[in-house]
C-alpha cells in the first residue's frame, strides 16, 4: 500500500472517530477478565489471601507474583493460553515489624547476580518493599518467608523498582523521595538525584518503575486520605535516568488522579499499542489513562469494571512474557476493590473487531480503532 493510500485510510479513521467522539470511548475495544479475587464468584478462582494486592512481578518463565498488603503475603498465579489461571502452591510470608503500617507494596524480579541472600549467598529472586520501611527478599533458600535485608526508620515505602545497569540498584518510593540501594542492599547517596519536579503542585512520589532503562516516578497528593480522594489533575509522571537525573515530564495533570501503576503497552495492544499506560489509584477516578510516550499527549481511557463492588485502589499494570505469566499482549492489573478491603487480579485484552458487514456504526468505529492501532505500530517500528 503506497503512502497516499495509507494516508487516506488514516484520515478516514480519524474523521469517523472525531464525528462520533461524543458517544464512543476506548473501552469498546478492550475486554476485561477477572482471574483471581477473595470475593466468591467475582473471578475465575477464589483466593482469600488476595486482599489489597499491590505490586506484580515475574521472571521470564515464572508465574505472576502478587504482593498482598492486606494479608502480608505474596501469592503466585500461573496464567496460560487464553487467560487460564491456576494458583501455585507456594505462598510467601512478608515480614512484619512491631509498629506502624504493614504490608508489601511494590515488588521486583531480580535477574542479576547481585542482591544476594542466605547462609550460602545466592541472588534473591524476588524483592519486596513494605509500608513498614523494610526491603525484604526471597529465593528458594528462604522457604516460605522472605527475609528483611534493609530497614529505613520512619519510611513508608509505596513502590519499588530495579535496574541492573549501569550497576545494580533498587529504587524505593516514599513521600519524602526515592531511596536508592546498591546490589548489597546498602543505601546509596546520589546528591541531587530524583529532585521532585512536581513538588510545587503539592505532589509527592507514590510509585517508581523502570521503563526502557530509565526510571519513571508517579506523583500523588500527600497522605492516604488525599490519595483516595484525588480528583483529575492531581497527579504527574516524571522520567529520570538510572542515576536520578531528571529527563522530562511524561504526563502532568489532566486525567491523572493519584497515579500508581505505569507500564508501556505492547506493540500489539490495539489503538494504544506502544503507548504509556498510567493507572489512577484514586477511588473517585479509578481507571487507566493512556498517553503518547513521546509527546505526553492524552490519548484515551481504559476503565476497570468492578461490578457491584466499590472501587478501591487500582495498583499494578504489567504485561506478561508468555509461558506461565500470560500473553505479552495482555495487560494484567491488581486492584484493592471495596476501599482496599478486598482484591482483584485481572487481565485486559484488545478485542479484535470482527467483519464490518451488518455491524453498523459500532463495527465501523471498532474497525477504525484497529486501523489506528495498526498505523501507530507501523510508525513506531519504522
Amino acid at each position: 500500500m503506497n503512502k497516499s493510500a495509507r494516508f487516506s485510510l488514516m484520515t478516514t479513521a480519524i474523521v469517523v472517530g472525531t464525528l462520533y467522539a461524543g458517544t464512543w470511548r476506548a473501552e469498546a475495544d478492550y475486554v476485561q477478565t477477572n482471574l483471581v479475587s477473595d470475593i466468591p464468584g467475582l473471578a475465575t478462582i477464589l483466593d482469600t489471601s488476595l486482599v489489597n494486592p499491590w505490586g506484580i512481578s515475574h521472571s521470564a518463565t515464572s508465574p505472576f507474583w502478587v504482593s498482598n498488603q492486606g494479608t502480608n503475603t505474596a501469592t503466585l498465579y500461573a496464567v496460560t493460553g487464553s487467560n487460564n489461571v491456576t494458583k501455585n502452591a507456594l505462598t510467601v510470608a512478608i515480614p512484619t515489624t512491631a509498629s506502624g503500617p504493614q504490608g508489601p507494596t511494590g515488588q521486583v524480579n531480580n535477574t542479576g547476580m547481585s542482591f544476594q541472600i542466605g547462609a550460602a549467598p545466592a541472588p534473591a529472586a524476588f524483592i519486596f518493599a513494605n509500608l513498614n520501611g523494610t526491603i525484604s527478599a526471597w529465593n528458594n533458600s528462604a522457604g516460605t518467608t522472605a527475609v528483611i535485608q534493609a530497614t529505613t526508620p520512619g519510611a513508608v515505602y509505596t513502590g519499588l523498582a530495579i535496574n541492573q545497569a549501569p550497576e545494580p540498584r533498587l529504587y524505593a518510593a516514599r513521600a519524602g523521595g526515592i531511596d536508592v540501594f546498591n546490589g548489597s542492599f546498602q543505601p546509596v547517596i546520589l546528591p541531587g538525584a530524583f529532585a521532585t519536579p512536581a513538588a510545587a503542585a503539592g505532589l509527592v512520589p507514590f510509585n517508581v518503575q523502570t521503563i526502557g532503562g530509565n526510571v519513571a516516578v508517579t506523583y500523588a497528593p500527600a497522605g492516604l486520605v488525599n490519595q483516595r480522594n484525588a480528583t483529575p489533575g492531581m497527579g504527574a509522571v516524571a522520567i529520570f535516568d538510572a542515576s536520578g537525573n531528571f529527563l522530562r515530564m511524561a504526563a502532568v495533570g489532566g486525567p491523572l488522579a493519584a497515579p500508581w501503576g505505569i507500564t508501556l503497552a505492547s506493540l500489539n495492544f490495539g489503538q494504544f499499542s506502544g503507548d504509556l499506560l498510567v493507572g489512577n489509584f484514586s477511588f473517585l477516578a479509578s481507571e487507566i489513562n493512556v498517553f503518547d510516550p513521546t509527546t505526553g499527549m492524552f490519548l484515551g481511557t481504559i476503565p476497570i469494571d468492578v461490578g457491584a463492588h466499590g472501587p478501591g485502589g487500582l495498583w499494578a499494570l504489567n504485561f506478561g512474557t508468555g509461558g506461565n505469566n500470560g500473553s505479552p499482549d495482555t495487560l494484567f492489573f491488581t486492584d484493592g476493590i471495596d476501599g482496599e478491603t478486598h482484591g482483584l487480579f485481572g487481565a485486559i485484552n484488545f478485542a479484535v473487531p470482527g467483519p464490518i458487514a451488518g455491524a453498523g456504526l459500532p463495527g465501523l468505529i471498532l474497525a477504525c480503532g484497529g486501523l489506528v492501532g495498526w498505523w501507530r505500530r507501523r510508525q513506531r517500528t519504522a
